[in-house]
């Protein structure tokens, strides 16, 4: 019965072979989607303006949108086993972006004007029209409250996205709205606190059909993690043939020096295959090859031991600040076949390969005690080496029968990084050092499984949406340790110099090895159950109500809701609102890192050498200090807007909101001192000098707004296009943790000033953009300007010392050309103008600066920056569709 399956589905469909085209010109519309209302499947249209749909038979609403048309529906009587042509002629129009979207519900259909809470769909077409490459950077450009971290020392090939000023792992990724897997490793910088995410990088670019942005709390929906959003990344399926190629490099000038680093070569192709029967199979491919950016300046400190001659040498660049270099070939597969009448089996494969090369931003000088001369006698810039294997699978089952829909998936994906330092040595083995080492393995996996119901309803004469589901999650976490030249102490005292026969520094410049004690395999597992309703109880009022209830292992249970709802006034105003609770589960990275360090310190008058750690939060060291284990951290989301949606108007969304988070968790500071030398040698654990753990750190407020414009008008011949967004936030400490009883006298160990400034000054408080599309026969003409807010790092101690970094304004241009139908030419340019951060406070005084410019080696605060430190890059990219 099985085998004949197919067939008998087969018999029960229809095919759709739908057209679109512009009904001013004629000309075809390609990346416009048709879909069938009330079912799973889509499609979009190439350079000819065409696609194919294979659905079920009977009566059915098809529906066609594309960014700056004006939607279409045609009602059509599909037979089955007939194929049937619809053929739609959209009139150019406002830009609305107004498409069908999954996120923030799951029970009635709507666009995203239509929805009750802010969501933002970002179509293939504006991704491309950015002229960007990283799905990163597109996102950031068209997402005003969304900031995307740049940390210009170890990991910068990762991208950590936020949202509403929050951390990134307060927002959650999902892919054709299934969970994705989180990075093994955690990013810190002066943007943001040390932090878990979701690397949009692992995708390609050229998988995606859109991105959906919901900027709302939503954990009573989705889950552990949506306190500041929800990103749904949907993948393209069924027919494609698509190929796009991308080159790259810097052109900037700054200081009086000329760039042309970080080239880029991106090729991205995608090639679908759709059966007869409804079947299909799309393959996604990219390779992506990212040079390196240095922006430090010259070394003029004194570089030799005294005497020596070469210390009148040139001064020459030796230290470097500014972008690693990576190799990535990533691929996604998505596939779905029926199995009977109206049910499906479907598949999401993804895989990524990423080399990354990050040098270490300090050159150790040849006089430096940290360098074997012997080994490297000019010394030495060690760089760090990360290996990235990212694999993820999900199956499922879903169809409809009796009125309801369903839905079976299980979804597995793990994140390993695999970390090497070379060019460096361990000056505690000598002249026997290498100068390669294995550093250690950090890894993360996560299995999700999911059952969901859904089924639309009239009760009396009230539409109502149902929608209920259960969750089991399973969470991996593990450090494995690097080789023992990358960590053990060799005995051998410096070999040479003023400091000859003093302890050397022990383990790997650059970084030091994972060792046996930091050795971690943690697991635990969570259980989830939701109900989610929504309904129209008045013509013009929508209402929706959702619930959820969670349990983890490793620290009990929480229980969510939201409500949400949305009145039509009338003449295209219509206001919107929600309140809901969240909570994030503290990630097992935060619970369990482990990572140790050595300094030498005087003990009973002996130079000696300890070990300074972050010890995981239920270790017996992190509980002498006053360890607790860690809670999850609960919010309070409120929102309210207005939608005014008015024919040959420009289409305008403002939402306000406030963000009450409790029991932020952050790092606490590291602290060393003999009086915890000695309390940790009274409790028997000899060798250990101080260190850090995490903690429920503080309380934090948020609040802000958005707004977002979009219009489109003809002029001459074409259409022009415009969108605008606003965001303003604030983050405020409204409470902070004290700090646990043995560490009360080295003061506010969560909350000191530097790592307030973080959450409250870290990213913008402002973003401003403005985009203008015109597009007339073959040419089309993109501009983009974004301001990015004032940011700030604050000192610990002395307010003279806090750094500022002034808003700017950052404008980015691309010219395309239609070729042919199917072939298009682009050149871009990001940061037109080439414009560059402030520069750090210190940096002025050469020499003399005692502060973060490292004596003048570093101008810019790069990590501070909110777009980066590489000044101007030009694209030139060729697509065919």
């Amino acid at each position: 019965m099985t085998s004949l399956a197919p067939s008998v589905w087969a018999q029960q469909t229809a095919v759709v072979n739908g057209t679109v085209r512009n009904a001013v010109t004629g000309a075809p519309v390609a990346d416009a989607t048709i879909r069938v209302l009330s079912g799973t499947r889509s499609c979009v249209t190439g350079g000819d303006g065409t696609c194919r749909l294979v659905v079920a038979a009977g009566r059915a609403s098809v529906r066609a949108t594309a960014i700056g048309f004006a939607p279409g529906s045609q009602s059509v009587l599909l037979a089955p086993g007939d194929a049937t042509s619809v053929v739609f002629a959209l009139e150019p129009s406002v830009v609305p972006l107004d498409e069908i979207v999954t996120v923030g519900t799951r029970a009635f259909e709507r666009t995203a004007s239509q929805s009750l809470v802010p969501v933002d769909v970002l179509s293939r077409q504006l991704l491309d029209n950015t002229g960007l490459v990283e799905t990163w950077q597109q996102f950031q450009r068209l997402v005003p409250s969304a900031n995307v971290p740049h940390i210009p020392i170890g990991d910068n090939h990762a991208r950590p996205v936020t949202l509403r000023g929050l951390s990134p792992h307060h927002v959650l990724v999902l892919v054709n709205g299934k969970r994705r897997h989180p990075a093994s490793t955690l990013l810190a910088g002066p943007a943001v606190p040390a932090t878990g995410f979701t690397d949009l990088n692992a995708i390609p670019s050229g998988a995606i059909e859109r991105i959906e942005v919901l900027r709302d709390g939503a954990a009573a929906q989705y889950g552990s993690d949506a306190i500041g959003g929800v990103v749904n990344i949907v993948l393209k399926s069924g027919a494609h043939r698509d190929l796009r190629t991308s080159v790259g490099t810097v052109a900037s000038s700054e200081g009086g020096r000329s760039f042309g680093d970080g080239r880029l070569f991106s090729a991205t192709t995608t090639v679908g295959l759709a059966a007869a029967n409804g079947g299909y199979l799309t393959a996604s491919g990219e390779l992506r090859d990212r040079g390196g950016t240095n922006r430090a300046y010259p070394d003029r400190r004194q570089q030799y031991l005294a005497g020596d001659p070469r210390n009148d040498d040139p001064a020459r660049v030796s230290s470097y600040f500014g972008n690693g270099s990576i190799r990535e070939l990533l691929g996604f597969l998505t596939a779905a076949t029926p199995l009977a009448d109206r049910i499906e089996a479907y598949a999401v494969v993804g895989v990524a390969d990423r080399q990354g090369e990050s040098p270490d931003a300090f050159f150790r000088r040849p006089l430096d005690p940290r360098t074997v001369r012997a080994i490297h006698p000019d010394g030495f810039l060690p760089v760090i080496e990360s290996r990235i294997a990212d694999v993820s699978a999900l199956a499922g089952v879903r169809g409809s029968s009796g009125g309801w829909r369903w839905d079976v998936s299980s979804a597995w994906g793990r994140n390993r990084v695999d970390y090497s330092v070379g060019n460096s040595n361990n000056a505690s083995l000598g002249a026997e050092s290498p100068t390669d080492f294995y550093v250690g393995r950090m890894a993360a996996a996560q299995w999700t499984s999911n059952a969901d119901v859904f089924r639309d309803l009239t009760v009396g004469s009230i539409p109502v949406g149902v929608a209920a589901g259960v969750e089991f999650r399973v969470d991996r976490y593990q450090i494995r340790g690097g080789a023992p030249d990358s960590w053990r102490d060799g005995g051998v005292r410096i070999l040479d110099g003023p400091a000859a026969g003093r302890p050397a520094a022990v383990g790997s410049q650059g970084m030091i090895g994972f060792r046996p004690v930091d050795e971690v395999s943690a697991r635990r597992n969570s259980s989830a159950a939701y109900l989610e309703i929504e309904g129209r109880p008045l013509q013009r009022l929508q209402l929706q109500a959702a619930v959820r209830a969670e349990r983890f292992s490793d620290f009990g249970s929480t229980s969510d809701g939201k409500l949400a709802g949305r009145l039509d006034i009338g003449r295209g105003l219509a206001v919107r609102g929600s309140f809901g609770t969240g909570f994030r589960a503290p990630a097992l990275s935060q619970q369990h890192l482990s990572s140790t360090r050595t300094v030498f310190e005087q003990v009973s008058g002996v130079n000696t050498v300890l070990t300074v750690r972050t010890f995981p939060v239920n270790s017996p060291e992190a509980k002498l200090l006053g360890a607790t284990p860690l809670r999850p951290e609960q919010a309070v989301n409120r929102s309210a807007g207005l939608v005014l949606d008015v024919p040959r108007l420009p289409l305008i969304t403002v939402d306000a909101y406030q963000i009450d988070l409790k029991d932020r968790i952050g790092l606490g500071t590291s602290v060393t001192d003999t009086a915890l030398i000695r309390l940790f040698e009274a409790n028997g654990m000899r060798g250990i000098a101080g260190g850090n753990f995490f903690g429920n750190a503080m309380d934090v407020r948020t609040r802000g707004v958005d707004v977002v414009a979009n219009h489109a008008f003809r002029v001459g011949h074409g259409v022009m296009r415009m969108i605008g967004g606003y965001n303003q936030t604030r983050n405020t400490v409204v409470r902070v943790r004290p700090p646990p009883p043995p560490l009360a006298e080295f003061g506010a160990v969560f909350s000191g000033r530097t790592a307030r400034g973080v959450i409250e000054q870290g990213q913008p408080r402002e973003t401003i953009t403005l985009t203008v599309n015109y597009d007339t026969g073959p040419l089309g003409l993109t501009l983009h300007n974004q301001r990015f807010g004032a940011t700030a790092q604050l000192d610990q101690v002395r307010p003279e010392a806090d750094q500022v970094v002034s808003a700017r304004w950052i404008t980015d241009a691309r010219v395309s050309y239609q070729l042919r139908p199917r072939m298009q030419l682009a050149v871009s340019a990001a940061n037109l103008f080439d414009v560059y951060p402030d520069e750090w406070f210190d940096f002025k005084d050469g020499l003399q600066a005692q502060g973060p410019s490292m004596q003048g080696i570093f101008r810019h605060p790069g990590g501070l920056s909110p777009f980066g430190m590489n000044g101007r890059t030009l694209y030139l990219q060729f697509a065919y569709r």
